[in-house]
């Protein structure tokens, strides 16, 4: 199967113009949440949803780009890197260095998760579709 113009990008994918996006997805999803600031435990859910949404909504095209033979693995360590160096420095910043470590990994290993569930599902759909 290929697109106009003999274009295989589905169907073989690019690994190395699929990771940067994830990173860079990582980043970004830092960045969304850290757009939304408030006091209480409404802002930081409200910030955590935005955090994972955001994750998990370039995760879909990062895998797409990168295709059916990346393995989950590594889109969910490289979105996992994006997101959680960003959250150490910001977090250390804010905490003055105090307290830092065990919350940064939790949301590292959260995002790893959901990464890895997200583009395992997202490859599985794209070889299904691939079969027809």
């Amino acid at each position: 199967m290929s697109l106009s113009h003999g274009s295989t990008a589905v169907v073989e994918g690019s690994l190395p113009k699929g990771l940067p996006i994830m990173l860079l997805g990582g980043v970004l999803a830092w960045v969304a949440g850290q757009a939304w600031s408030g006091r209480g435990d409404a802002a930081l859910v409200f910030q955590l949803v935005m955090v994972f949404g955001t994750l998990a909504t370039v995760s879909v095209p990062a895998q797409l780009v990168a295709g059916p033979r990346a393995k989950p693995w590594l889109m969910a360590t490289m979105g996992a890197c994006g997101l959680g160096v960003p959250w150490l420095f910001g977090l250390a910043v804010e905490r003055e260095g105090q307290d830092v470590v065990l919350q940064t990994a939790l949301v590292t290993l959260a995002a790893w998760i959901l990464v890895y569930a997200v583009t395992w599902a997202t490859r599985r759909v794209l070889r299904e579709s691939l079969r027809a």
